[in-house]
């Protein structure tokens, strides 16, 4: 075996780990949640107790698809013809909207908490789908602005320009042409912007009480004062983390593709 397979190797293991370990945690007993012992009899009682005994996981799990995929979609309808104006028009103060755009992805979100809560507070949005909503697809705009820039930078303007010969406008030329060719961008775009609403616990946190609080948030509740319910936490670790890889084994080939391809060119 060649030593770069060794460090493939290792570096595999190294990351599955933890985890194999949280997988192990959720299938043991509460006695033996902290047994160092790999073998052990396997149990779903966690599993089911999250599942169908804990109403407050389940609407965080609701609240979790509801959020991050309304974000995606806003993330993406304003984003992308941001990326597009960005990559191809020629207009005043177009380096200054570049630079506070990837401001916005350098700022420290504990920065943003204090400034946002009393926004909210006055707007009646704390508590609220329609408030997470609103923010994840405001984080999610310059995501895709910064990711997507680079994909249609990447696209020959010739073949743009061969399509408006041809009759067409800049926005069918856009959808038809550049668009298609930038499928790998907007596929891997979409996974992250999905990615980072899904996992956001800072905001989901401060900002969201009972009613509104995502799945990430809602495994907090199973770290108290008394205890820690390793079981329970584990399990509803694997549930929240299942969704999102899925969804990356379904798009995995143009994930790939486009992970490999100029997306920070330009």
């Amino acid at each position: 075996m060649s030593a770069r397979r060794l460090a493939g190797l290792f570096v595999a293991f190294v990351f599955l780990l933890p985890v194999g370990w949280i997988v192990s945690l959720s299938l043991r007993r509460p006695a033996d949640a902290l047994s160092p012992a790999l073998l052990f009899a396997p149990t779903l009682d966690n599993y089911r107790a999250v599942l169908l005994d804990d109403e407050v996981f389940l609407r965080g799990l609701a609240n979790s698809a509801l959020v991050a995929v309304s974000a995606t979609v806003i993330g993406l309808l304003a984003g992308i013809p941001a990326a597009y104006a960005l990559a191809r028009l020629r207009f005043r103060g177009k380096a200054g909207l570049w630079r506070f755009i990837l401001s916005t992805r350098m700022a420290p979100p504990a920065a943003m908490v204090i400034p946002l809560y009393v926004l909210y507070f006055r707007l009646d949005l704390i508590d609220t789908r329609l408030g997470l909503v609103l923010l994840h697809g405001a984080l999610d705009v310059s995501l895709v602005a910064w990711m997507l820039r680079g994909f249609f930078a990447d696209v020959p303007e010739e073949l743009e320009d061969a399509a408006r010969v041809d009759g067409a406008t800049r926005l069918s030329a856009f959808l038809r042409v550049t668009l298609p060719l930038a499928a790998p961008g907007v596929a891997v775009t979409t996974v992250l912007a999905l990615l980072a609403s899904w996992n956001e616990f800072l905001f989901a946190t401060m900002l969201a009480g009972g009613e509104a609080r995502t799945a990430p948030a809602s495994i907090a509740q199973f770290v108290t004062f008394r205890a820690v319910a390793w079981g329970k936490l584990s399990a509803a670790s694997v549930l929240t983390a299942l969704p999102i890889v899925v969804a990356v084994l379904v798009v995995q080939r143009r994930l790939v593709r486009g992970l490999t391809s100029g997306a920070v060119k330009g």
